[in-house]
């Protein structure tokens, strides 16, 4: 189902033609720029109040559009382009076109999912709140609300386990099951292993990570990604459609997302970035751990700069902890857990961490400035919004991957060395 509406922007009086494609979310609020004066446009379907801000609507407009104004395509669900109106082909029919009925049927599921997961933000976001408060009366309570099992007990494993079940739930529309599947069986078979071959170092290495609490910090702040997750339901939406497409394709034409919700995107992607630069710390030490039996030995080659000299960063993995994400990567050799690098862009996240971007509403660019030029914004690049909001997408698979590597520490602590976390 389609609604056609005509705007009039209320700065500039440019007459706006929009096509809107229905979801099926309960409440569809939706936001693009005027695209002569930037004025910010916005109104929600779904509600009985009247929220249009920005422009008002036009009554008596010709249907179908005759491409004599400005048109705009909007759709909650889907990229969508702006452009030139054409009568029948809808974002709909374009998405069943390029992906095929079998692999709309799967992203359609997904989307189901995110529409059944938003109205539980607040619940989910009492989970983790109570779990770090350590407040498990309440944890308890606020866990039956869910649609998921009642707590066992109040053991710390099956503490863990209801928490676990909570993230698994906030995640599970974003994310790739079977991957997820492969990884929270692989990442305690490895624990198993260094156990057995290198026991007397890996228990050092865990007793480490807990006295100095780097373990507990890093569990608590990548916790605290999911229900935020849950809030960027909106814009993150469209960028699941690029699961079933080959990104190419859509190069030359730039896709837009029908809310536009920057600075909030802006953040969440800064934090993932910064979670993910901590967890490659853990990462390291186990991978240290696995090729060489000891969580503070960097590969031999590694260790030596240019001049052939020890690098101090890498004397230890608590220096290591200080080395940018950049430079982290490349520091472990040979890792044993794949890390999709089209997920990270470091020039990306220099960009915009440091406040070094402009973003253009109307065309939903991001223009940021990656390297560091004193004073002056000279050397730019750009990247759309839709592909912004992809990178975060992709970002968020590789933190919640490596959170199946924290829970399996944190069971092999509570579990095998029976030690409190």
């Amino acid at each position: 189902m389609n609604i056609c509406k005509c705007f009039k922007c209320d700065t500039c009086e440019t007459l706006i033609d929009c096509r809107i494609g229905m979801s099926n979310r309960d409440i569809q609020p939706f936001q693009f720029a005027c695209p002569v004066c930037e004025e910010r446009i916005t109104f929600t379907i779904g509600t009985e109040k009247d929220d249009l801000t920005g422009a008002s609507e036009t009554i008596d407009f010709k249907s179908p559009f005759t491409g004599e104004n400005h048109f705009v395509e909007l759709h909650l669900d889907f990229p969508v382009y702006f452009g030139k109106y054409t009568k029948g082909m809808t974002t709909f029919f374009r998405v069943m076109d390029e992906i095929g009925r079998n692999e709309f049927g799967h992203l359609a599921q997904r989307l189901d999912m995110l529409n059944r997961l938003y109205p539980l933000q607040r619940d989910l976001e009492r989970v983790i709140t109570q779990y770090k408060k350590g407040n498990i009366n309440n944890f308890e309570k606020v866990c039956a609300k869910l649609p998921m099992e009642k707590l066992r007990s109040h053991k710390k494993e099956d503490v863990l386990a209801s928490l676990y079940s909570a993230t698994s739930i906030m995640s599970s529309p974003f994310t790739i099951h079977e991957q997820n599947e492969e990884l929270s069986k692989g990442f305690p078979r490895l624990y198993q292993h260094l156990h057995g071959k290198h026991k007397n170092n890996v228990i050092d290495f865990a007793e480490e990570i807990i006295n100095n609490k780097f373990l507990k910090n890093l569990h608590f702040d990548c916790l605290g990604l999911y229900p935020r997750l849950v809030e960027l339901d909106l814009p993150l939406r469209p960028a699941l459609f690029y699961d079933y497409i080959e990104v190419e394709k859509y190069r030359p034409v730039p896709a837009r997302v029908s809310t536009t919700y920057f600075d909030t995107c802006n953040n969440y992607y800064k934090d993932l970035a910064e979670v993910f630069s901590r967890q490659l710390t853990l990462l390291a030490g186990l991978n240290n751990l696995l090729k060489r039996g000891d969580h503070n030995e960097f590969e031999a080659k590694i260790k030596l700069n240019k001049k052939n000299e020890p690098r101090k960063e890498l004397s230890s993995l608590n220096k290591f902890a200080d080395v940018d994400l950049g430079q982290k990567i490349q520091c472990i050799d040979d890792c044993f857990y794949s890390i999709n690098m089209h997920a990270i862009d470091n020039r990306l996240r220099n960009g915009i961490a440091h406040y070094k971007y402009e973003y253009k509403e109307s065309t939903q660019v991001i223009t940021y400035y990656p390297v560091k030029e004193g004073m002056e914004r000279v050397k730019s690049e750009d990247i759309t919004f839709m592909e912004f909001l992809r990178k975060t997408l992709l970002l968020f698979r590789e933190v919640h991957s490596l959170n199946h590597l924290i829970k399996a520490t944190l069971y092999y602590i509570v579990l095998i060395l029976k030690k409190d976390v």
